[in-house]
């Protein structure tokens, strides 16, 4: 029997992100405010700039295009960057692209971003994800290029802009994967094997089975609502958290999906559901940063 296909989408129209304070103060990863800045330590000078390299994995035209419409959106965010030129000094950002069958003869396309400076050192990341026909995905395009760019470039001009400490090379914070619960069917153990490799990609270190003590946990919690008609509601929560016990935030994820279509097999959609999470429990970690006496 063929399982049904779902509307969990990667796009953020129908995930709802929360990454609360241990206070419980609403955040939001990117989120300037009010708050003071002082020099950006990572600005860089016109003559540095970020160099945007084509999408790897990608079709041509479809991997240049891509390119092309991040740096024209990091331009639009003050921040220089090319697609064609670059010197020695220049910031490089690169890219690998991920398929997943989304029905419909569609593609789901996670793109993954990596920033990384002259000498190679990685500044950190940020991922980006549409949906569109196969054929489309070999075409190229404004659109496709535009969805898959638009919504990482604030996330990569943060990581420029911003002086906050960000993890780099060894020193990345060592994440381990804690209990998921309350999922129907496999999902509790399908969400735990997504996220791994969801946060793997964003080049989020992960605990082995002999590692040391990690500097964080993460774990979730599903809730299924009862059916609503031909619907019903799911909520995941995903919390990061500290050695000593402490909550440093979460990311919710809420979305309505056809009644009793979890009820045996997640299958790609744990992989929706943790694309979709995973730069949001990077930026937890960021704003973080690595606990005293983490390994």
């Amino acid at each position: 029997m063929r399982r049904p296909q779902f509307t969990w989408r990667f796009a953020g129209i129908l995930l709802v992100l929360a990454l609360a304070a241990c206070q419980g103060a609403a955040q939001t990863p990117s989120a300037t405010g009010d708050a003071k800045r002082g020099p950006p330590a990572l600005t860089p000078q016109d003559s540095v700039g970020i160099f945007v390299m084509p999408v790897t994995g990608a079709p041509q035209p479809a991997a240049t295009d891509i390119a092309q419409a991040m740096a024209e959106a990091l331009q639009k965010a003050d921040v220089p960057a090319s697609a064609v030129a670059s010197n020695r000094r220049s910031f490089r950002l690169s890219s690998t692209v991920t398929m997943l069958a989304a029905g419909d003869n569609s593609e789901a396309i996670i793109i993954t971003w990596t920033l990384a400076d002259a000498d190679g050192r990685k500044l950190g990341g940020a991922e980006s994800n549409t949906t569109a026909s196969e054929e489309s995905w070999r075409r190229g395009g404004d659109e496709i290029a535009q969805a898959l760019a638009g919504p990482a470039a604030p996330e990569i001009a943060e990581l420029v802009e911003s002086d906050a400490p960000l993890p780099q090379g060894n020193a990345s914070p060592v994440v381990a994967l804690g209990t998921v619960s309350g999922a129907p069917g496999d999902g509790d153990t399908a969400l735990a094997r997504a996220m791994g490799a969801a946060l793997g990609r964003i080049h989020v270190a992960l605990a082995g089975p002999d590692g040391g003590k990690p500097d964080f946990t993460l774990s979730a919690e599903v809730v299924v609502a009862p059916p609503d008609g031909k619907n019903q509601k799911v909520k995941v929560s995903w919390a990061l958290i500290r050695p000593d016990g402490s909550e440093v935030g979460r990311v919710n994820q809420e979305n309505a999906v056809p009644a009793g279509s979890l009820d045996t097999f997640w299958g790609d959609i744990a992989y929706a559901v943790t694309a979709a999470a995973a730069p949001g429990v990077r930026q937890l970690i960021e704003q973080a940063g690595t606990p005293p006496g983490g390994a």
